[in-house]
């Protein structure tokens, strides 16, 4: 199954590109993805990642369906 995964902020720059869609198999959740691509990209190790699943934030143990869209955004702060 095919998912997409939307980058913004930082993890835009580091994996340079806006978005990029994922072949997985079935039955996977967020955090496989988050895993892959920390592999795939080693600065993302270090950062700390805020999740959303289909417009939704999202819990890492969610599991995944075709077509779903994933977004990674850095954590937000301000005063």
């Amino acid at each position: 199954m095919k998912v997409t995964v939307r980058f913004f902020a930082q993890f835009r720059e580091i994996v340079g590109e806006k978005q990029k869609e994922v072949e997985i198999e079935d039955g996977r959740m967020l955090h496989d993805i988050i895993f892959r691509l920390r592999n795939e990209y080693p600065d993302l190790k270090k950062q700390k990642i805020i999740l959303s699943l289909n417009h939704k934030y999202a819990h890492p143990e969610e599991i995944l369906k075709d077509d779903d869209e994933i977004a990674l955004f850095p954590p937000v702060s301000g005063g």
